[in-house]
């Protein structure tokens, strides 16, 4: 075991990648916000799969992805961040991401949905980091 922590902070989707140019690793851990319910992403890092993972953006205030920290420049459609994968570098079993081109596909549900949950419309969204300092 690498990780422990609440149900609702280790929720579903781990994710973890390599960090180009680095002896980084990145875990992401989809979570759900113990106010609002909706789900979000926290992220970590190390220098070894086998951890200790220090975390990075790793709280609902601070997270990696939430509604919180994300714009929608056609207009907000979602408030859950869920289930994605980081767009890779390469296609090999390293996983390995690029640090100055952060993206992620996710999945993120309209608000105004009910309903069974293997019924409701989840959409793909792709999350592109603009803060780069590369």
């Amino acid at each position: 075991m690498v990780m422990s922590d609440t149900k609702n902070n280790l929720f579903e989707t781990t994710n973890v990648y390599k960090v180009a140019g680095s002896d980084q690793y990145l875990l992401l851990q989809e979570a759900i916000s113990n106010t609002s319910g909706r789900r979000y992403f926290r992220s970590f890092t190390s220098t070894s799969l086998t951890g200790n993972w220090t975390p990075h953006a790793a709280t609902e205030n601070e997270p990696f992805a939430s509604r919180n920290n994300v714009t929608f420049p056609g207009g907000v459609w979602t408030e859950d961040i869920s289930h994605g994968e980081m767009v890779r570098a390469g296609n090999d079993q390293t996983l390995t991401i690029n640090p100055c081109r952060l993206q992620y596909v996710y999945q993120g549900l309209d608000p105004r949905a009910e309903g069974d949950y293997i019924r409701l419309p989840w959409r793909m969204g792709l999350l592109t980091q603009t803060n780069s300092t590369c």
